[in-house]
């Protein structure tokens, strides 16, 4: 998959600028914040609502990130998810992900739209990792602002290690099954919040696209992909705030931001056609590599989403 390129316009900020920026942002996300308040995730507290208060304000202050251009495109489909809010579809969103400002871009940009978009931002709720929560204070009083319902990602288990010992064992299985309660305590939740015409968002990545990285989709996609009525897939060019290994240390960037929603997809009956196209490059031999219909199908979004930001469509006959 290639990388999206990057604009250069504004580039020309330095670091101080940059930092200044960063303090206005975190003294006026700082003004509404709780510390401690719902830090370490328990299946108890797993459905996180957004919290309003400051929220506004958090978006405005994307305004000098934004340089001109930035848009969000095929809103004829956002006029679609409207409609099928209204016929009671349940409706999940497949968008690319690269910096943890796109949730405040994304909702400023869509409010200079046609307020009846309003709609689809009340009703939003990010499937996110843990870490959002319990890396930091900063992270979390950004992350809050919105609605979450937090899991355990597959990556963040431990890996078992060559001649581990009793007590790592035990360790690294008493980790397993508590995160194995958190994730189902999560999905029920989904399940239930779904019913009430929620508009759940799942980042196929995982999480932020990363030069150098192996940036590998993550399977389990697939698992919340069947339970919706209705897919929609978002492609992003631009990025506000490049990915650091320190999260707490990212800077934000001016860049021209584009998100572009592609047409619903009925998502029966394209993972029916994800296990036809599955067994038929399986039966030639064209995987290249060990591979399962979960890992064929979020490969195959993830080629989709690349179709849709460089040409405006999925190309629904290219092949992962």
């Amino acid at each position: 998959m290639k990388h999206p390129k990057e604009t250069q316009e504004g580039r020309n900020w330095d670091r101080e600028e940059r930092e200044r920026l960063v303090m206005v942002i975190f003294q006026e996300m700082r003004k509404y914040y709780q510390p401690g308040q719902d830090r370490v995730i328990t299946p108890d507290n797993v459905y996180q609502e957004g919290r309003s208060e400051g929220r506004e304000a958090f978006e405005a202050l994307m305004d000098p990130l934004l340089e001109p251009g930035s848009a969000v495109e095929g809103l004829e489909h956002l006029e679609q998810c409207l409609v099928d809010l209204e016929a009671g579809l349940s409706i999940l969103f497949l968008p690319e992900h690269r910096g943890n400002f796109d949730v405040p871009t994304f909702n400023n940009l869509i409010k200079r739209e046609d307020p009846r978009f309003g709609e689809i931002l009340k009703r939003m709720i990010y499937i996110a990792g843990r870490k959002l929560n319990e890396s930091s204070d900063k992270v979390k009083m950004f992350t809050e602002k919105y609605s979450r319902l937090v899991i355990v990602p597959r990556r963040d288990y431990p890996l078992a290690k060559p001649e581990e010992t009793k007590a790592e064992i035990k360790e690294r299985e008493a980790f397993e099954h508590y995160a194995a309660r958190i994730n189902r305590a999560a999905f029920r939740e989904m399940l239930r919040l779904r019913k009430s015409g929620y508009i759940f968002v799942l980042y196929p990545l995982g999480g932020r696209w990363k030069i150098g990285a192996d940036n590998v989709p993550v399977r389990e996609t697939v698992s919340y992909l069947s339970r919706f009525d209705r897919a929609y897939l978002v492609s992003m060019e631009g990025n506000t705030l490049p990915p650091d290994e320190r999260m707490e240390e990212e800077l934000p960037l001016p860049d021209k931001v584009i998100f572009r929603f592609g047409a619903p997809l009925d998502t029966k009956a394209f993972l029916a056609e994800q296990q036809r196209r599955f067994e038929h490059e399986r039966a030639q031999g064209n995987l290249a590599e060990p591979m399962d219909t979960e890992q064929y199908t979020v490969n195959r979004i993830m080629t989709m989403l690349e179709n849709l930001r460089l040409t405006g469509t999925y190309d629904s006959q290219s092949s992962p």
